[in-house]
């Protein structure tokens, strides 16, 4: 059985505790080992990241580190926490002067960044890591006749150095979401636009209107349900008129749990599926 290590940032913490739950039966469908990377940190996206580089690229070389310490890949489902490892990992990779300093403070934790291990989001992990035939043969059942409007987020798009599909045309998802049985919504209005997730704290207002944007898009459309593959973009989201899932609940239904199983009974709007 293939491993990977999983990071579990912000979005497996509180409130939000079952999304491990989601995420390690995902991967237990997947025929992947989840390792639970215990002792990592923050990405420090959208606070750090902001204002400090060398504390983020330390933060996250620890991140890596720890995952190579297992030999294991690194595996995130959230797109900002992808987004700011992956940029780390860049970066330490093209910079031997950077990657010797921030080595020089991980050695005092026994660590080391050999950059060895490759960073992976849910979409990326089924197409590169599992492999698209292998994805397709572990389907058990259609999820059949329901229309369902891809929403990626921001930043598995961006910045394009670390972006998991071409930026301008992505069809990753998609090609994810159409082995489930579904039918696809795409090209609605404010498919693109931000859920506003990281304004939360300190523009609320500016949050919901992000927010409902795309909800009202895909609503519009005619579109039953948004499938989002970023838990943070789905608990900006969830709440409002038109219901969102996490693409990895869809994917357990599909795979044979059931939708409680799947943790979609624990959405905020609810969510009908046809089995």
């Amino acid at each position: 059985m293939k491993k990977i290590g999983i990071y579990p940032g912000c979005c497996f913490q509180g409130a939000d505790i079952h999304n491990y739950d989601i995420t390690t039966k995902f991967l237990e469908n997947m025929g992947v080992e989840g390792i639970l990377l215990e002792r990592a940190a923050c990405c420090g996206g959208g606070v750090i990241d902001e204002t400090n580089k060398k504390i983020v690229y330390g933060l996250n070389a620890r991140n890596i580190a720890l995952a190579e310490k297992e030999g294991v890949d690194l595996y995130t489902p959230c797109n900002t926490c992808y987004m700011i490892i992956a940029k780390t990992k860049l970066a330490l990779d093209s910079d031997p002067e950077l990657k010797e300093k921030v080595n020089e403070i991980l050695a005092e934790e026994g660590l080391e960044y050999k950059g060895t291990a490759k960073i992976y989001h849910t979409l990326n992990l089924i197409r590169d890591f599992v492999g698209l035939d292998e994805y397709k043969k572990r389907i058990k059942r259609q999820i059949s006749g329901i229309k369902v409007a891809p929403y990626y987020g921001c930043h598995v798009l961006a910045p394009n150095e670390v972006a998991v599909d071409d930026p301008e045309n992505p069809t990753i998802l998609r090609e994810v979401l159409e082995p489930l049985g579904v039918e696809i919504i795409e090209g609605y209005k404010d498919e693109d636009t931000c859920c506003g997730y990281h304004a939360r704290f300190t523009e609320p207002e500016q949050k919901e209107r992000l927010a409902i944007k795309p909800l009202d898009g895909a609503k519009e459309a005619g579109a039953d349900i948004v499938a989002t593959p970023c838990p943070l973009c789905h608990k900006a989201m969830d709440g409002y008129d038109e219901p969102i899932l996490q693409v990895t609940q869809l994917i357990n239904v599909a795979c044979g749990a059931t939708p409680e199983e799947a943790g979609i009974n624990l959405n905020k709007t609810e969510v009908k599926l046809s089995l």
